[in-house]
């Protein structure tokens, strides 16, 4: 009676974790004309249209400052920017669109074209293949949909549990066990993933070289000796800031000082 007790707590705990996150996920969700501003966004695509990409990417921009936030408004900017020759803020909206939304197939493949014109070719320190596994599944879904399956998932592991508490037969109840507790545990895993999918999508620790060079130094100030330079469309791992500097770690593992203003965050 006591262990139905734990697992029935367990389940009603950990759906209300997994419904507070599908709920305060809401701003990832891809919006295609943002409420109050659909003359902007008209404007930006007319632009587009006709040629004018850095009218267009005036406009998108515009849509940004006021507030409004979703993968396709930065799937859109990062088009406009690379159209227009601006490698920097391509890869820099792109990586926002995916933030958002991990499984955005259409900007992950142009922010592979955008990247393929940076001139830094940086290689990553390897990473052992179970974890690039598990986030590239992480990855392959949005936060929300995570969320649902979770949500899905832990309404079938209660209800097989019901099932397992009602049946009079050993071979029956022991099968309904174990299919329930396999529910309540991919339920979890799946939570994990929308509640890491949420934290990435407000983290603010990674950002993009949009300088067209980018001096490295040793210290952070202008007479610190400079390690190495970063070209546009870099991505950087920010570990502290200074003032106007920021410490950062590039993927192959070298770190150094750099000017906040020759990089944005993610």
């Amino acid at each position: 009676m006591v262990m139905k007790k734990i697992l029935l707590a367990f389940a009603v705990s950990v759906f209300a974790f997994s419904l507070s996150f599908a709920q305060d996920d809401g701003l990832t969700q891809d919006i295609q004309e943002p409420r109050g501003l659909a003359s902007i966004w008209k404007s930006a695509e007319e632009a587009y249209a006709t040629g004018d990409f850095a009218g267009a990417a005036r406009h998108y921009e515009s849509l940004v400052s006021s507030g409004a936030s979703s993968p396709s408004l930065f799937y859109n900017l990062g088009n406009a920017y690379y159209r227009g020759g601006n490698i920097g803020k391509s890869v820099l909206n792109y990586e926002r669109a995916l933030k958002l939304d991990p499984s955005d197939a259409d900007a992950r493949h142009n922010l592979e074209l955008a990247r393929a014109h940076t001139l830094d070719k940086i290689d990553n320190v390897p990473e052992f293949i179970f974890f690039s596994w598990i986030k590239n599944l992480k990855a392959s879904l949005s936060s929300n949909t995570w969320a649902v399956i979770s949500l899905v998932l832990l309404a079938a592991g209660v209800a097989i549990l019901l099932l397992f508490r009602f049946s009079r037969r050993s071979s029956s109840r022991r099968i309904f066990f174990i299919i329930a507790m396999i529910c309540f545990l991919t339920a979890f895993f799946c939570w994990m993933f929308s509640f890491s999918l949420a934290r990435q999508a407000n983290s603010t620790d990674t950002a993009i070289v949009v300088e067209n060079i980018g001096s490295v130094k040793s210290s952070p100030s202008a007479g610190g000796n400079s390690i190495f330079v970063l070209h546009e469309g870099t991505k950087v791992k920010i570990l502290e800031k200074v003032q106007d500097w920021c410490r950062v770690e590039i993927s192959d593992g070298r770190q150094g000082w750099i000017k906040a203003s020759d990089i944005e965050v993610i």
